[in-house]
């Protein structure tokens, strides 16, 4: 048999990243919007930047990270996994190859007990969309005097980044989404049945939160119906909270027959990316965005792809411009789409604060 030989030649920077060439700020940051959230969560965590080559931040570009389920800002500055990169790795390396203009990134951690804030004010979990746009983002422009913003992220990530966008149009300029979560009516009902079944077999609502916050899960992934119902109770505290009740929520569905509670439901629907493009003052506010990117894979697990397309045609039919890609894979095979994304809304960053063409 003949000797085999490895062809290290053919190592590339897509899986075996170079040292970046940009330097990151580890420092922590102490908020005041989050004191007293429900869940108790922390409000003092790690707030790690991003800062370009040439050391020069001024003017630049400030793209804002957004995680997705459970994730949370400082995991995208961790070494990348075997024969991959990380999000920021990937920006470095387009900043250094030439493909993208300079940039400055940060990547909050909005992480909740529940695993996700959707980056929403919620009496049920806290006010993480002020933690966002009234707290990091000045503290960032401030220290580094950057310039125009851009919200860019996947999953639960692409919501926050639209949501953001159109909430704050004055401070957010551009957006850029990967599978976000959009068109509710078709994504998130697909969980019900596996919610109900598991919050009953567990001996309601409460019980199920108990178990998972105690136990560890081997499986936590998005195919255990476990998670399922513990994912959807973690949507609801975000949509869905109960008024005057701090830390408490309502999930859209009853626990006899899974019937919609319509009610509710509709709060939820308030939320959906797809009905705010529709309607004031959402409508206006995509309308000012420089640029609205949004994509998703084919195979979606989640149908998110229809989600991106229905944004898209929703958007698109109130007048306002957006690029829509699509590309053949799943909701979990977002990383590469990062090298198309980060440099499309720097670019659009640095034109639509007069830079012209890059």
């Amino acid at each position: 048999m003949t000797p085999i030989r490895v062809p290290i030649e053919a190592r590339s920077d897509l899986v075996f990243p170079r040292p970046r060439a940009g330097t990151t700020d580890r420092s922590t940051f102490r908020s005041r919007v989050l004191e007293g959230n429900p869940l108790e969560d922390p409000v003092e965590r790690e707030l790690p930047i991003y800062l370009p080559p040439s050391g020069r931040t001024e003017g630049l570009p400030l793209l804002v990270l957004l995680s997705g389920y459970t994730g949370a800002g400082p995991y995208h500055f961790q070494r990348p996994r075997f024969l991959g990169d990380s999000h920021v790795g990937r920006l470095d390396r387009l900043i250094r190859t030439g493909e993208c203009p300079e940039a400055v990134l940060v990547a909050p951690d909005c992480l909740t007990t529940l695993g996700t804030s959707q980056y929403l004010n919620s009496s049920a979990t806290g006010r993480y969309e002020d933690y966002v746009v009234q707290e990091i983002i000045p503290r960032v422009r401030e220290r580094y005097r950057t310039g125009p913003v851009g919200t860019i992220g996947t999953s639960s990530g692409g919501y926050g980044a639209l949501s953001l966008a159109m909430r704050h149009p004055g401070l957010v300029r551009a957006v850029a989404a990967n599978a976000p979560d959009a068109y509710f009516e078709l994504t998130y009902p697909r969980s019900f049945p596996a919610a109900v079944r598991e919050i009953r077999a567990a001996g309601g609502p409460e019980a199920l939160l108990r178990r998972v916050l105690s136990q560890p899960i081997a499986d936590f992934g998005p195919h255990n119906p476990l998670v399922q119902a513990f994912e959807m109770m973690a949507y609801a505290a975000c949509y869905s909270p109960v008024p005057g009740r701090p830390g408490e929520f309502e999930l859209p569905f009853d626990l006899d027959a899974g019937s919609l509670r319509e009610e509710v439901w509709d709060r939820w629907l308030a939320h959906d990316p797809v009905r705010m493009v529709g309607t004031e003052p959402y409508r206006t506010a995509a309308r000012s965005l420089a640029y609205v990117y949004i994509d998703a894979g084919t195979r979606d697990e989640f149908g998110l792809d229809l989600g991106a397309r229905r944004f898209a045609a929703a958007a698109r039919g109130q007048g306002i411009r957006v690029e829509h890609q699509e590309y053949g894979d799943g909701h979990f095979d977002a990383g590469p789409r990062y090298d198309v994304m980060y440099p499309r809304l720097v670019r659009a960053l640095v034109r639509a604060e007069g830079g012209g063409p890059v």
